[in-house]
């Protein structure tokens, strides 16, 4: 990969103040797929089988807007941001040119980071926190909170709604927040921002090797407005010699519409040129982006 100016990833990091629902980079302490499969019921899922949009998808498709958004102050504050940003930019963003300037500058894109969090919470939806809620019940069953047979059977999101709780919601929010809650899961999504700089054979071999291991791999999709970007979960491939298509959960649609679907939402790498095959999605986005740190930081929120 080549070297990338300083001042691009400032550009870039400030440019991604407005992205509330993605998550991306590496967090030194964070389980990895590799060392972190021990707290799942099995590796590819206790369900007994793949991972299946129409089984393991929720009953209903994404929502939005929270009825109480919580101040970011309540999740993260500026500081904790911009200590992140100064004190891991040797090993998050590496490799870069030294600059005098840097620290002033990230201090600055961190107050905006922080200053524009109130309309992050769930205003684009929470497409992350239902992929990350069905990835988790997927790989842990038992930690479905509410009785059903399977997850595509939860048909609202406040269930049980005969009762005052509603720890489905609970779980799709905490999870969609945890973005917040880890600075650098702002620190590197810049590249998405400069896409030539998404190494897409890279990508297919991690893809593929999450599949293989944990049963699901969640992306960010985005076209050259990062503000509409989504998030799929990628359950599924097929390879070839020129190429690897991956079948995608899609929380805009639920568990019915998944089952119905003449063909699966896909995305796919063409591995020889090293391009994004945007599939399904092509004309809407036309770049995505794979980290194994939004299931790590997912599995630390589980234990919270």
């Amino acid at each position: 990969m080549s070297t990338i100016p300083r001042r691009k990833l400032l550009y870039g990091l400030s440019a991604l103040t407005g992205i509330g629902s993605l998550s991306l980079a590496t967090r030194v302490g964070l389980p990895s797929i590799s060392d972190s499969d021990s707290d799942s019921d099995s590796s590819s899922g206790a369900r007994g089988g793949e991972f299946d949009p129409a089984v393991d998808g929720f009953g209903f498709d994404n929502f939005s807007t929270p009825s109480e958004p919580p101040e970011p102050s309540a999740l993260l504050s500026a500081r904790d941001v911009r200590e992140y940003l100064i004190a891991s930019e040797s090993s998050v963003v590496q490799p870069v040119e030294a600059n005098a300037g840097f620290d002033r500058s990230i201090g600055a894109i961190a107050d905006e980071l922080h200053a524009n969090a109130n309309r992050l919470f769930g205003i684009r939806g929470f497409c992350f926190g239902i992929a990350m809620a069905s990835q988790w019940y997927f790989e842990a069953p038992s930690a479905v909170p509410v009785e059903h047979d399977s997850v595509s059977e939860i048909t609202d999101v406040d269930e049980p709604l005969e009762e005052s709780s509603s720890p489905v919601r609970d779980d799709i929010e905490r999870f969609h927040r945890s973005q917040f809650l880890y600075p650098e899961t702002w620190a590197e999504r810049w590249v998405l921002l400069r896409p030539e700089f998404i190494d897409y054979q890279q990508q297919a071999s991690e893809i593929r090797s999450a599949i293989d291991t944990v049963g699901s791999a969640g992306v960010t999709i985005s076209g050259s407005e990062v503000l509409d970007g989504h998030y799929l979960l990628l359950y599924d491939y097929d390879a070839d010699d020129d190429s690897i298509t991956f079948t995608a959960y899609d929380p805009n649609d639920d568990a019915d519409e998944h089952a119905e679907l003449d063909e699966p939402h896909t995305i796919g790498i063409d591995t020889t040129r090293g391009e994004p095959l945007m599939g399904t999605y092509e004309g809407e986005y036309d770049r995505f982006l794979f980290t194994d740190t939004d299931r790590s930081v997912r599995q630390n929120v589980e234990s919270t």
